[in-house]
Protein backbone atom coordinates (compact mmCIF):
# COMPACT_ATOMS: atom_id res chain seq x y z
CA UNK A 1 0.00 0.00 0.00
CA UNK A 2 1.33 3.45 -0.87
CA UNK A 3 2.67 5.80 1.80
CA UNK A 4 0.07 8.21 3.11
CA UNK A 5 0.66 11.93 3.27
CA UNK A 6 0.88 13.44 6.72
CA UNK A 7 -0.89 16.70 7.51
CA UNK A 8 2.26 18.83 7.06
CA UNK A 9 2.99 17.36 3.60
CA UNK A 10 -0.63 17.74 2.56
CA UNK A 11 -0.88 21.35 3.75
CA UNK A 12 2.32 22.27 1.86
CA UNK A 13 0.93 20.78 -1.36
CA UNK A 14 -2.25 22.84 -1.02
CA UNK A 15 -0.53 26.01 0.22
CA UNK A 16 -2.66 26.31 3.35
CA UNK A 17 -1.94 25.96 7.04
CA UNK A 18 -2.25 22.70 8.96
CA UNK A 19 -4.86 24.44 11.11
CA UNK A 20 -7.01 25.01 8.03
CA UNK A 21 -6.69 21.34 7.11
CA UNK A 22 -7.81 20.34 10.60
CA UNK A 23 -10.81 22.68 10.46
CA UNK A 24 -11.90 21.25 7.11
CA UNK A 25 -12.18 17.74 8.53
CA UNK A 26 -13.37 18.52 12.03
CA UNK A 27 -16.00 21.12 11.00
CA UNK A 28 -14.72 23.25 13.89
CA UNK A 29 -13.43 26.79 13.61
CA UNK A 30 -14.03 29.36 10.89
CA UNK A 31 -13.61 28.08 7.34
CA UNK A 32 -15.64 28.74 4.21
CA UNK A 33 -17.65 25.93 2.65
CA UNK A 34 -15.81 26.45 -0.64
CA UNK A 35 -12.43 25.97 1.04
CA UNK A 36 -13.63 22.97 3.03
CA UNK A 37 -14.94 21.19 -0.07
CA UNK A 38 -11.75 21.99 -2.00
CA UNK A 39 -9.59 20.46 0.73
CA UNK A 40 -11.75 17.32 0.96
CA UNK A 41 -11.69 16.87 -2.84
CA UNK A 42 -7.91 17.26 -2.93
CA UNK A 43 -7.61 14.78 -0.07
CA UNK A 44 -9.43 12.18 -2.17
CA UNK A 45 -7.25 12.99 -5.17
CA UNK A 46 -3.95 12.84 -3.30
CA UNK A 47 -4.78 10.07 -0.83
CA UNK A 48 -4.61 12.09 2.37
CA UNK A 49 -6.46 10.94 5.50
CA UNK A 50 -6.93 13.20 8.52
CA UNK A 51 -6.39 10.85 11.43
CA UNK A 52 -8.63 11.93 14.29
CA UNK A 53 -7.79 9.23 16.82
CA UNK A 54 -4.56 9.27 18.79
CA UNK A 55 -3.95 5.62 18.06
CA UNK A 56 -4.28 6.28 14.34
CA UNK A 57 -1.48 8.83 14.55
CA UNK A 58 0.97 6.25 15.82
CA UNK A 59 -0.13 2.92 14.37
CA UNK A 60 -1.98 4.03 11.22
CA UNK A 61 -5.05 2.00 12.21
CA UNK A 62 -8.13 2.20 14.38
CA UNK A 63 -10.15 -0.44 16.16
CA UNK A 64 -13.33 0.34 14.21
CA UNK A 65 -14.58 -1.06 10.88
CA UNK A 66 -17.56 0.46 9.05
CA UNK A 67 -20.23 -1.54 7.22
CA UNK A 68 -22.09 0.46 4.53
CA UNK A 69 -25.08 -1.07 2.77
CA UNK A 70 -27.97 0.09 0.54
CA UNK A 71 -31.07 0.55 2.65
CA UNK A 72 -34.29 -1.06 1.41
CA UNK A 73 -36.23 1.85 2.85
CA UNK A 74 -38.63 -0.40 4.77
CA UNK A 75 -39.97 -0.09 8.31
CA UNK A 76 -39.31 -3.81 8.80
CA UNK A 77 -36.02 -5.54 9.68
CA UNK A 78 -33.56 -6.19 6.86
CA UNK A 79 -32.99 -9.90 7.42
CA UNK A 80 -30.55 -10.14 4.51
CA UNK A 81 -28.19 -7.63 6.10
CA UNK A 82 -28.68 -9.02 9.60
CA UNK A 83 -27.31 -12.42 8.55
CA UNK A 84 -24.27 -10.85 6.87
CA UNK A 85 -23.67 -8.51 9.79
CA UNK A 86 -23.60 -11.40 12.27
CA UNK A 87 -20.82 -13.09 10.31
CA UNK A 88 -18.81 -9.88 10.11
CA UNK A 89 -19.27 -8.99 13.76
CA UNK A 90 -18.36 -12.43 15.11
CA UNK A 91 -15.15 -12.43 13.06
CA UNK A 92 -14.06 -8.90 13.96
CA UNK A 93 -14.65 -9.40 17.68
CA UNK A 94 -12.05 -12.16 17.70
CA UNK A 95 -9.52 -9.42 16.87
CA UNK A 96 -11.06 -6.90 19.31
CA UNK A 97 -12.32 -4.77 16.41
CA UNK A 98 -15.69 -3.04 16.67
CA UNK A 99 -18.25 -2.80 13.87
CA UNK A 100 -20.22 0.33 13.02
CA UNK A 101 -23.24 -0.13 10.74
CA UNK A 102 -24.23 2.64 8.31
CA UNK A 103 -27.25 2.26 5.99
CA UNK A 104 -26.84 4.11 2.70
CA UNK A 105 -29.75 6.41 1.83
CA UNK A 106 -31.75 5.72 -1.35
CA UNK A 107 -30.58 7.48 -4.52
CA UNK A 108 -31.10 11.25 -4.69
CA UNK A 109 -32.21 11.53 -1.04
CA UNK A 110 -30.36 12.62 2.08
CA UNK A 111 -27.25 13.70 0.18
CA UNK A 112 -25.94 15.21 3.41
CA UNK A 113 -25.80 11.70 4.90
CA UNK A 114 -23.67 10.44 2.03
CA UNK A 115 -21.42 13.47 2.34
CA UNK A 116 -20.93 12.82 6.07
CA UNK A 117 -19.98 9.23 5.29
CA UNK A 118 -17.43 10.45 2.74
CA UNK A 119 -15.90 12.79 5.28
CA UNK A 120 -15.85 10.12 7.96
CA UNK A 121 -13.95 7.71 5.72
CA UNK A 122 -11.48 10.43 4.74
CA UNK A 123 -10.98 11.50 8.35
CA UNK A 124 -9.28 8.27 9.35
CA UNK A 125 -11.93 7.35 11.89
CA UNK A 126 -12.23 3.88 10.39
CA UNK A 127 -9.51 1.29 10.07
CA UNK A 128 -11.31 -0.21 7.07
CA UNK A 129 -14.73 -0.50 5.48
CA UNK A 130 -16.99 -3.18 4.05
CA UNK A 131 -19.39 -2.04 1.32
CA UNK A 132 -22.41 -3.99 0.10
CA UNK A 133 -22.81 -3.40 -3.63
CA UNK A 134 -26.04 -2.51 -5.37
CA UNK A 135 -26.32 1.27 -5.55
CA UNK A 136 -24.61 4.36 -6.93
CA UNK A 137 -23.89 5.42 -3.35
CA UNK A 138 -22.00 2.19 -2.70
CA UNK A 139 -19.86 2.86 -5.76
CA UNK A 140 -19.16 6.39 -4.54
CA UNK A 141 -17.89 5.18 -1.16
CA UNK A 142 -15.74 2.55 -2.84
CA UNK A 143 -14.15 5.33 -4.93
CA UNK A 144 -13.56 7.42 -1.79
CA UNK A 145 -11.87 4.52 0.00
CA UNK A 146 -9.81 3.62 -3.05
CA UNK A 147 -8.55 7.18 -3.60
CA UNK A 148 -7.76 7.67 0.10
CA UNK A 149 -5.99 4.31 0.43
CA UNK A 150 -8.44 3.08 3.08
CA UNK A 151 -8.65 -0.75 3.21
CA UNK A 152 -12.01 -1.91 1.85
CA UNK A 153 -13.87 -5.01 0.69
CA UNK A 154 -16.99 -5.09 -1.49
CA UNK A 155 -19.72 -7.69 -0.91
CA UNK A 156 -21.51 -8.49 -4.17
CA UNK A 157 -20.98 -7.44 -7.76
CA UNK A 158 -19.30 -4.14 -8.62
CA UNK A 159 -17.70 -3.87 -12.06
CA UNK A 160 -15.28 -1.19 -10.88
CA UNK A 161 -13.80 -3.59 -8.31
CA UNK A 162 -12.59 -6.94 -9.71
CA UNK A 163 -10.31 -7.96 -6.85
CA UNK A 164 -11.29 -6.84 -3.35
CA UNK A 165 -14.66 -8.58 -3.38
CA UNK A 166 -16.62 -11.38 -1.78
CA UNK A 167 -19.31 -12.28 -4.29
CA UNK A 168 -22.23 -14.63 -4.75
CA UNK A 169 -24.30 -15.60 -7.80
CA UNK A 170 -27.96 -14.56 -7.55
CA UNK A 171 -28.59 -15.65 -11.11
CA UNK A 172 -27.28 -19.16 -10.48
CA UNK A 173 -29.45 -19.57 -7.40
CA UNK A 174 -32.59 -18.45 -9.25
CA UNK A 175 -31.71 -20.75 -12.15
CA UNK A 176 -31.64 -23.72 -9.77
CA UNK A 177 -35.15 -22.81 -8.57
CA UNK A 178 -36.41 -22.54 -12.17
CA UNK A 179 -34.94 -25.90 -13.09
CA UNK A 180 -36.58 -27.52 -10.09
CA UNK A 181 -40.01 -26.16 -10.99
CA UNK A 182 -39.64 -27.33 -14.60
CA UNK A 183 -38.39 -30.77 -13.52
CA UNK A 184 -41.32 -31.31 -11.14
CA UNK A 185 -43.91 -30.61 -13.83
CA UNK A 186 -45.02 -27.10 -12.95
CA UNK A 187 -46.49 -25.14 -15.86
CA UNK A 188 -47.42 -21.63 -14.69
CA UNK A 189 -44.44 -19.95 -13.00
CA UNK A 190 -44.39 -16.52 -11.37
CA UNK A 191 -41.64 -14.34 -9.98
CA UNK A 192 -42.30 -11.90 -7.13
CA UNK A 193 -39.66 -9.20 -7.27
CA UNK A 194 -37.70 -7.44 -4.55
CA UNK A 195 -34.70 -5.16 -4.05
CA UNK A 196 -31.88 -5.13 -6.66
CA UNK A 197 -32.95 -8.42 -8.27
CA UNK A 198 -32.29 -8.10 -12.01
CA UNK A 199 -29.90 -11.06 -11.94
CA UNK A 200 -32.44 -13.21 -10.13
CA UNK A 201 -35.10 -12.63 -12.79
CA UNK A 202 -32.66 -13.45 -15.57
CA UNK A 203 -31.47 -16.64 -13.91
CA UNK A 204 -35.00 -17.81 -13.08
CA UNK A 205 -36.14 -17.35 -16.66
CA UNK A 206 -33.17 -19.32 -17.92
CA UNK A 207 -33.76 -22.18 -15.49
CA UNK A 208 -37.44 -22.50 -16.43
CA UNK A 209 -36.59 -23.44 -20.00
CA UNK A 210 -39.67 -23.95 -22.18
CA UNK A 211 -42.17 -22.96 -19.49
CA UNK A 212 -40.54 -19.50 -19.27
CA UNK A 213 -43.05 -18.44 -21.96
CA UNK A 214 -45.76 -18.61 -19.28
CA UNK A 215 -43.76 -16.63 -16.69
CA UNK A 216 -45.59 -13.86 -14.81
CA UNK A 217 -43.55 -11.10 -13.20
CA UNK A 218 -44.95 -9.28 -10.16
CA UNK A 219 -43.26 -6.16 -8.84
CA UNK A 220 -43.44 -7.46 -5.25
CA UNK A 221 -41.47 -5.45 -2.68
CA UNK A 222 -39.56 -6.26 0.50
CA UNK A 223 -42.06 -6.88 3.26
CA UNK A 224 -44.39 -9.56 4.57
CA UNK A 225 -47.41 -7.49 3.47
CA UNK A 226 -46.00 -7.18 -0.04
CA UNK A 227 -45.97 -10.97 -0.23
CA UNK A 228 -49.60 -11.18 0.90
CA UNK A 229 -50.62 -8.54 -1.63
CA UNK A 230 -48.80 -10.41 -4.40
CA UNK A 231 -50.87 -13.53 -3.68
CA UNK A 232 -54.12 -11.59 -4.01
CA UNK A 233 -53.06 -9.80 -7.19
CA UNK A 234 -51.84 -13.00 -8.87
CA UNK A 235 -55.28 -14.58 -8.29
CA UNK A 236 -54.00 -18.00 -7.28
CA UNK A 237 -56.53 -20.83 -7.00
CA UNK A 238 -58.91 -23.22 -8.75
CA UNK A 239 -56.39 -24.02 -11.48
CA UNK A 240 -55.83 -20.34 -12.18
CA UNK A 241 -52.83 -18.10 -11.64
CA UNK A 242 -49.36 -19.51 -11.02
CA UNK A 243 -48.72 -23.04 -9.77
CA UNK A 244 -45.15 -22.21 -8.70
CA UNK A 245 -43.59 -19.02 -7.38
CA UNK A 246 -40.04 -17.82 -6.77
CA UNK A 247 -39.89 -14.88 -4.35
CA UNK A 248 -36.96 -12.44 -4.30
CA UNK A 249 -36.58 -12.88 -0.52
CA UNK A 250 -37.84 -15.13 2.25
CA UNK A 251 -40.02 -12.45 3.84
CA UNK A 252 -42.02 -12.09 0.62
CA UNK A 253 -42.39 -15.87 0.45
CA UNK A 254 -43.66 -16.04 4.03
CA UNK A 255 -46.29 -13.38 3.33
CA UNK A 256 -47.36 -15.14 0.12
CA UNK A 257 -47.74 -18.48 1.91
CA UNK A 258 -49.76 -16.96 4.76
CA UNK A 259 -52.22 -15.42 2.27
CA UNK A 260 -52.45 -18.73 0.41
CA UNK A 261 -53.26 -20.74 3.53
CA UNK A 262 -55.83 -18.16 4.65
CA UNK A 263 -57.57 -18.68 1.30
CA UNK A 264 -57.43 -22.49 1.59
CA UNK A 265 -54.81 -22.82 -1.15
CA UNK A 266 -52.54 -25.77 -0.40
CA UNK A 267 -48.76 -25.29 -0.36
CA UNK A 268 -47.08 -26.96 -2.21
CA UNK A 269 -49.90 -29.00 -3.78
CA UNK A 270 -51.72 -26.07 -5.41
CA UNK A 271 -48.77 -23.70 -5.56
CA UNK A 272 -45.11 -24.44 -4.80
CA UNK A 273 -43.17 -21.58 -3.22
CA UNK A 274 -39.42 -20.96 -3.05
CA UNK A 275 -37.89 -17.98 -1.24
CA UNK A 276 -34.44 -16.45 -1.43
CA UNK A 277 -31.58 -15.92 1.09
CA UNK A 278 -32.35 -18.70 3.64
CA UNK A 279 -32.60 -16.35 6.59
CA UNK A 280 -32.86 -18.10 9.94
CA UNK A 281 -36.63 -18.03 10.37
CA UNK A 282 -37.15 -19.86 7.03
CA UNK A 283 -36.58 -23.32 8.50
CA UNK A 284 -38.97 -22.70 11.41
CA UNK A 285 -41.82 -21.28 9.34
CA UNK A 286 -44.87 -23.54 8.69
CA UNK A 287 -44.64 -25.01 6.14
CA UNK A 288 -40.83 -24.95 6.35
CA UNK A 289 -39.68 -22.66 3.57
CA UNK A 290 -37.82 -23.95 0.52
CA UNK A 291 -35.29 -21.31 -0.44
CA UNK A 292 -32.12 -20.39 -2.27
CA UNK A 293 -29.32 -20.12 0.26
CA UNK A 294 -26.65 -17.49 -0.41
CA UNK A 295 -24.81 -18.56 2.75
CA UNK A 296 -25.06 -15.02 4.09
CA UNK A 297 -23.31 -15.75 7.37
CA UNK A 298 -20.34 -17.18 5.46
CA UNK A 299 -20.34 -14.07 3.26
CA UNK A 300 -19.95 -11.89 6.33
CA UNK A 301 -17.17 -14.04 7.77
CA UNK A 302 -15.25 -14.03 4.49
CA UNK A 303 -15.59 -10.26 4.05
CA UNK A 304 -14.27 -9.60 7.56
CA UNK A 305 -11.37 -12.01 7.06
CA UNK A 306 -10.43 -10.43 3.74
CA UNK A 307 -10.55 -6.94 5.22
CA UNK A 308 -8.34 -8.07 8.09
CA UNK A 309 -5.70 -9.18 5.60
CA UNK A 310 -5.78 -5.79 3.86
CA UNK A 311 -5.49 -3.93 7.15
CA UNK A 312 -2.41 -6.01 7.93
CA UNK A 313 -0.83 -5.09 4.60
CA UNK A 314 -1.52 -8.36 2.78
CA UNK A 315 -2.85 -8.64 -0.77
CA UNK A 316 -6.09 -10.47 -1.46
CA UNK A 317 -7.94 -11.97 -4.41
CA UNK A 318 -11.68 -12.08 -5.10
CA UNK A 319 -13.61 -14.64 -3.04
CA UNK A 320 -16.72 -16.47 -4.24
CA UNK A 321 -19.34 -18.07 -1.98
CA UNK A 322 -21.44 -20.85 -3.51
CA UNK A 323 -25.24 -20.74 -3.35
CA UNK A 324 -27.53 -23.76 -3.09
CA UNK A 325 -31.19 -24.70 -3.40
CA UNK A 326 -32.59 -25.82 -0.05
CA UNK A 327 -35.75 -27.89 -0.45
CA UNK A 328 -38.10 -28.02 2.51
CA UNK A 329 -41.90 -28.32 2.75
CA UNK A 330 -43.14 -25.36 0.67
CA UNK A 331 -41.96 -26.76 -2.69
Amino acid sequence: MKKRLNIKEFSELLGVSTATISRAFSSRGRISEKTRRHIIEKAEELGYRANIHARSLTSRRTDIVGLFYPSVGSDQPDYFMTEIQLGIQETLLKSDILLQVHPLPPSHTHTSTLESYRNYILSGGLGGIIIVAGSAEAKTLREVAHSADVPYVVIGHMSEEPKQTVSFDNARGAELAGRYFAKTGRKRPAYIGGHLDRRKKQGFRQGLGEIAEALTIHVGGNTFNHGMNAFRELAVGAGQGPDCVLCANDVLAAGFIKAALENEIKVPEDVAVIGFDDVRFARYFTPALSTVSLNLHALGISAAQQLGKLINGEEINAEYIECELILRDSA
